[in-house]
């Protein structure tokens, strides 16, 4: 989303911990770049606040050598699950290689990106909740601008914080992130790292404020700027993080209330066009300069663009031949060639894959929450609270399934029999959407590629593992004398 890019990153007074990057201090303080323009000339007019609201959601498409948001965590996600991999010796720059393998440092370019690009949207949204309050807008309209930036701030806690720290339900008490709520000034010391639970909180109290204040959701309201149902599908992750299955379910079924789930088709037609089932999106534009460096270009099957993922037989395996989810595998001779040349192809270490489709243009919106998600944080939420909530569980699975086209009738598993399936289809279901991995740290699985005849780097880590947390970065570590690294 960049309609005005004049005002795509707020000049703040300081950003996050010595701005995180050392290189951009001095460009807080002594430069007027014509792309920057200082907080208070900001916030001076209705119009520069809308065009600097604007400059944050630019800031969480972006995916570049200088940054990185959610397309590039997506991906590092889906490589470290296990069912997607990237191809040995890919051709993209070394991308992904290091998340694969488990062997970030300090100096590697995902915590180091994951960290900067984080807080400096958090420091802009702070931005907005220190001037807000006396700038020149409506009681209702300030309220609304607030609400927006606390949601926003939440999404990249929540971000982080699941990055940088032991899952919540390993251990809360672990240390989690900085929480910084204001502006810091130039000279202030930077916080030091709360807990686990210190930050989850903060997400909940953020969020719930966003649900509380932001405008009603209506049919013509844009998946792609934080609205009630995005804030709500928000609220449903964290809570099953947090392992709060009856406020993850209550939430689940808020947020899909008013996004039913879309045909089946629709799961075949390349993941760039909204559905009746997109609750929130990134709206990625021609001019967002994103090339190859989005999540569709790194799935694509063509050798359109980084062509570099693929899943591995034991996933592919894993679908029935009468999942319609299984075509999203079927692939073409070509991009060009005629759609009865499609058939599943293995190439390198595993199959490819044509989920997303990036053979018409770069400029593919990226798909953040889905109605489906939903569904199926419902379903383990009521299986988890036990024998009394299964029903409900099972409901909510069927949904999914009967879309797919597995299942006719509802299933008759129960217990943990319950819990496995509704893992499985989760995993099915959502596949290259980011989900993965963070699924395997929150129910505190092992993570075992022994066995698998795709990985070429086979690996075994315990919950806990050290190996599961991203460092903290040395730029951080040199800017900031307070902080604890991992």
């Amino acid at each position: 989303m960049k309609i005005f890019s004049k005002y795509k990153v707020l000049l703040v007074g300081a950003a996050l911990i010595a701005s995180t990057m050392t290189a951009c201090k001095k460009g807080f303080l002594d430069v007027s770049p014509n792309d920057q323009i200082n907080a208070n000339e900001a916030f001076s007019t209705p119009e520069k606040i809308r065009a600097a609201m604007t400059g944050i959601y630019d800031l969480t498409t972006t995916a570049s050598n200088t940054s990185a948001y959610a397309h590039n965590m997506i991906l590092n996600s889906d490589v470290k699950g296990g069912d997607v991999m990237i191809v040995s010796g890919a051709a993209n720059y070394g991308r992904f290689t290091n998340g694969y393998q488990f062997i970030e440092t300090p100096n590697s370019y995902e915590p180091t990106y994951y960290w900067a690009t984080c807080y400096q949207i958090i420091a802009n949204t702070n931005q907005f909740v220190a001037n807000i309050p006396s700038a020149p807008l409506t009681d209702l309209q300030k309220t609304q601008y607030l609400a927006e930036a606390r949601a926003l701030r939440a999404e990249a806690y929540f971000w982080l914080v699941r990055w940088f720290s032991k899952p919540y339900a390993l251990d809360p008490q672990a240390l989690g992130v900085p929480i910084v709520k204001l502006p810091l000034g130039a000279n202030q010391t930077p916080p030091g790292r709360g807990t686990v639970k210190q930050v989850y909180d903060f997400i909940v109290e953020d969020l719930k404020f966003a649900e509380s204040n932001l405008p009603e959701y209506k049919s013509t309201t844009s998946i792609f700027r934080m609205n009630i149902p995005a804030v709500q599908g928000y609220l449903a992750r964290v809570y099953l993080t947090m392992e709060n299955w009856a406020e993850a379910s209550r939430y689940a079924k808020l947020a899909r209330a008013t996004k039913p789930l879309s045909a089946a088709n629709d799961l075949l037609n390349g993941f760039t066009a909204k559905t009746s089932e997109w609750i929130y999106a990134m709206n990625v534009r021609t001019d967002d300069n994103q090339g190859l460096l989005g999540v569709h270009s790194f799935y694509d099957p063509y050798d359109v663009g980084y062509s570099s993922f693929r899943v591995t037989d034991e996933f592919f395996n894993s679908f029935g031949s009468n999942d319609i989810r299984k075509q999203q595998f079927l692939v073409k001779s070509s991009a060009s060639a005629a759609a009865s040349t499609a058939q599943y192809r293995r190439r390198g270490e595993g199959y490819l894959i044509n989920k997303f489709d990036y053979t018409t243009t770069t400029a593919r919106n990226q798909v953040l929450i889905r109605s489906s998600e939903m569904y199926l944080i419902e379903a383990e939420a009521e299986a988890r609270q036990g024998a009394s909530h299964e029903d409900a569980a099972k409901l909510a699975l069927f949904e999914i399934q009967k879309r797919a086209g597995v299942a006719t009738t509802i299933t008759a598993n129960t217990g943990s029999a319950l819990v496995k399936e509704i893992m499985n289809e989760r995993a099915k279901e959502l596949f290259g959407e980011g989900h993965k991995f963070f699924d395997l740290l929150r129910t505190k699985s092992i993570i075992d590629r022994t066995g698998s005849i795709s990985h070429w780097k086979i690996v075994t880590f315990s919950p806990g593992d050290k190996k599961l947390v991203l460092p903290i970065p040395q730029t951080e570590i040199n800017a900031n004398p307070g902080i604890e690294p991992n």
